[in-house]
């Protein structure tokens, strides 16, 4: 099971994306890593577009069955800003994946970055 908590969901372009992802694992399927990743993305009318923010990658130890992990990513400075227009749209997204062994667990959950003030 994963569970993530942002501290906030809206963060400034140029900020930092802080929280913790919860994870807990069964006992038979050991997990290697805990891999979140803050992306964008457009969706719409336009053009269709994507990039990738941040990633942070979270060994877990041999035989460790459950884990809070701190979060803590830098949006980049440049955006792109969080937007929602009558033919396009901008979001962002914070994916966590949990790769172990048989079938990587997956979440994501969604937050806004606004112009840096």
């Amino acid at each position: 099971m994963i569970g993530i908590a942002l501290d906030r969901t809206t963060v400034d372009a140029g900020e930092f994306l802080t929280g913790t992802v919860q994870w807990s694992g069964e006992p038979d399927r050991a997990a290697r890593l805990v891999i979140a990743a803050a992306y964008w993305r457009t969706d719409g009318a336009g053009n269709v577009a994507h990039g990738l923010g941040r990633v942070a990658q979270f060994k877990v130890p041999a035989g460790q069955r459950d884990a809070t992990l701190p979060l803590r990513m830098l949006i980049p400075h440049e955006g792109p800003v969080s937007f929602q227009g009558e033919l396009i749209a901008v979001e962002w997204k914070l994916h966590v994946r949990v790769d172990q062994r048989g079938i990587d667990e997956q979440i994501e959950t969604g937050f806004r970055v606004s112009v840096r003030r």
